[in-house]
């Protein structure tokens, strides 16, 4: 069952903190689009210039983003891979309406005479080096955090709170830092299952405080591991915007070359260009590989993850780096005896609202400590933190799953 727990660790993403709600905000909110398509743009970034406060839209590009007073004149920045940054003044009327955000798709090209120090992999590991040596400790995250479970398509259970991370560095163990959990406010529902439903057999989806673990860089990222580098084709690429200034950051892209091994991932990685630290990753367990995943048996039951897809943000501020967005996508299909599989999916995002690094990062007293997962929490809350800005914006599908699962039984 461990073993099961630990396959489905994750946080569920890129956003950035901010300041305090006391401040009296102005609201910055609308939609992200593509500028040719129309299309709207899930989980681009939104943050002011040279501040750690920013937001991330949700799967239909919806975004809201809190102003603290004080700022509502400085430029937001609107960021999605694959697009050029776009750039805003903030003015009275921008708060007024909501706002539909236009960004121009952006070509990738090699600059040899920007790279030719690094190759792919040389890069990676450097990248890897910096990012874990500037990353901020002790840290404590207050974050917004929820996750849906679906059973053969349908909605199932579903969990957001406000939730407080501490984390500590662990010199001579770098991967397994110190994690302390703490949820203020949280709200949860379940539909009920039938007494034989072998999906009663599969734990929660997620042990809250194993959100530290992305605090590792590395963390299930096999392309980040030089002991893996054999089996991916990796290539690097620098972003150049449209009028041909270049924005400061290098794209990796990882690509499996074997079947040899059964956890590999595709991947895209976003280095800045001038720090080499990494800004963001995403990765996904290619269709052609789906097959060999791993099958844990539980008793009579048979789990076996069908999918896989990961998204992590890291953010900077005052020299110092942070896990801030991440979304897990996780699928499992289950078989107990001779009845017909079900198929169980997992969808989680983290967005980080506020931090305090260093002698502000105080540990979590042990009273207010929590363990497991965030349906064990309950239902407890005081404010709707849900409708406020910097969270991930529930879909409208998303809000009517909320509704039906989180109402009174």
């Amino acid at each position: 069952m461990r073993q099961l727990k630990n396959m489905l660790l994750a946080i569920g993403l890129a956003a950035t903190p901010a300041l305090s709600l006391a401040q009296a905000p102005a609201l910055l909110s609308g939609t992200a689009i593509d500028a040719q398509t129309k299309a709207p743009l899930p989980y681009a970034a939104l943050g002011l210039r040279h501040t750690g406060i920013g937001t991330v839209s949700n799967a239909e590009g919806t975004f809201r983003l809190q102003v603290p007073a004080g700022h509502t004149a400085d430029t937001v920045e609107v960021q999605c891979l694959g697009y050029a940054p776009l750039r805003l003044r903030l003015q009275p009327a921008l708060f007024a309406t909501a706002q539909t955000l236009a960004l121009t798709p952006q070509q990738y090209q090699l600059r040899e005479v920007q790279v030719t120090a690094y190759s792919p992999t040389s890069l990676l590991a450097k990248a890897v080096r910096t990012t874990t040596a500037r990353m901020a400790s002790p840290v404590v995250l207050s974050c917004y955090y929820r996750e849906f479970a679906r059973l053969d398509g349908k909605y199932t259970k579903f969990a957001d709170g406000l939730v407080d991370y501490y984390i500590k560095a662990n010199p001579r163990r770098p991967r397994d830092p110190e994690v302390q959990v703490r949820v203020r406010e949280s709200r949860a529902g379940e539909l009920p299952l039938a007494p034989d439903d072998a999906s009663k057999a599969v734990p929660s989806p997620i042990d809250v405080e194993k959100a530290g673990s992305y605090y590792d860089v590395t963390e299930r990222a096999s392309f980040l591991d030089s002991t893996m580098f054999r089996f991916y084709k990796y290539e690097i690429s620098e972003a150049v915007a449209p009028n041909g200034g270049a924005n400061p950051f290098y794209v990796v892209t990882c690509t499996p070359i074997t079947h040899e091994y059964p956890h590999l991932r595709r991947a895209t990685v976003r280095i800045d260009r001038q720090t080499l630290t990494i800004r963001s990753v995403e990765s996904e367990v290619p269709e052609a590989l789906q097959a060999d995943m791993r099958s844990i048996n539980l008793l009579i039951i048979k789990a076996q993850a069908t999918f896989a897809r990961k998204r992590i943000e890291y953010h900077e501020l005052n020299g110092r780096l942070y896990p801030s967005f991440v979304r897990l996508d996780l699928g499992l299909r289950l078989t107990s005896g001779s009845k017909p599989p079900r198929e169980y999916a997992f969808i989680s995002e983290m967005l980080v609202r506020n931090l305090a690094l260093d002698s502000q990062a105080l540990p979590i007293p042990k009273a207010e400590r929590h363990s497991g997962s965030l349906y064990k929490k309950g239902t407890s809350y005081q404010h709707s933190y849900w409708l406020e800005g910097n969270v991930v914006p529930a879909t409208a599908a998303e809000e009517a799953v909320i509704a039906q699962l989180a109402a009174p039984k």
